[in-house]
């Protein structure tokens, strides 16, 4: 091939990928903005000074899109646990909570991707599956965690024998603390009980070593 024509294509792809951040990105504000049912690919197009059609080239339906900027997210999420996974030394039990509190750090660095990563800006509605969804795996945070605490099990270091309980019991705390942090710092709302935990006077760090002190003792104490 044609070194110059070569050297073309890659800076065509290369714009073409940066276009598409741009897209992701765009699309998460929109969704966070007005919500799957507000959102509407016309808007997101004027948001990006493109055409509709031109639009079109990079993704194919709003859910295609809602799907994408999921994947983008949860992949960046699941490289970091797998980070932590391989530079681990020590127990199961140790383990679990450090990806924990991850997902705790992971959070609260930007609620946005917590939102729309968890199903709390729900998935547009289409009557096709386009080819990211044709493709897309759901992320099971849960069944990694019921594995760890069964090798955990199987290891001695925890005596409970139903890991999915464990394991769900868990799940819920770290999701519960994650989300009220959440309602905490972002604008206040009109209800009431969100109204107070803004005005609570405890850190996001305190909040947080607390439940990992609480995630400990059902592991590893409370048999």
């Amino acid at each position: 091939m044609n070194p110059k024509l070569k050297q073309t294509r890659a800076r065509s792809e290369e714009k073409k990928a940066v276009q598409f951040e741009r897209i992701l990105e765009a699309g998460k504000k929109l969704f966070l903005q007005k919500g799957s049912r507000g959102f509407s690919m016309r808007n997101l197009a004027e948001m990006l000074d493109m055409t509709k059609n031109n639009l079109y080239n990079y993704i194919e339906s709003k859910k295609e899109l809602w799907i994408a900027i999921r994947n983008k997210f949860y992949n960046q999420f699941k490289e970091e646990n797998l980070e932590i996974i391989k530079n681990h030394e020590g127990s199961k039990c140790d383990l679990i909570l450090k990806l924990y509190e991850h997902f705790l750090d992971f959070a609260d660095r930007d609620y946005d991707k917590f939102r729309m990563m968890f199903n709390i800006i729900e998935a547009p509605h289409s009557n096709k599956i386009g080819p990211i969804e044709s493709t897309y795996k759901e992320f099971r945070l849960l069944n990694g965690t019921t594995r760890l605490i069964q090798e955990a099990i199987d290891e001695g270091e925890i005596s409970e024998e139903n890991a999915s309980l464990l394991s769900l019991m868990t799940y819920s705390l770290v999701m519960g603390v994650a989300y009220i942090q959440m309602n905490r710092i972002q604008t206040p709302s009109p209800v009431w009980e969100n109204i107070q935990l803004s005005i609570l006077d405890v850190s996001f760090k305190t909040f947080k070593e607390h439940a990992l002190r609480v995630l400990e003792y059902i592991l590893k104490d409370n048999s």
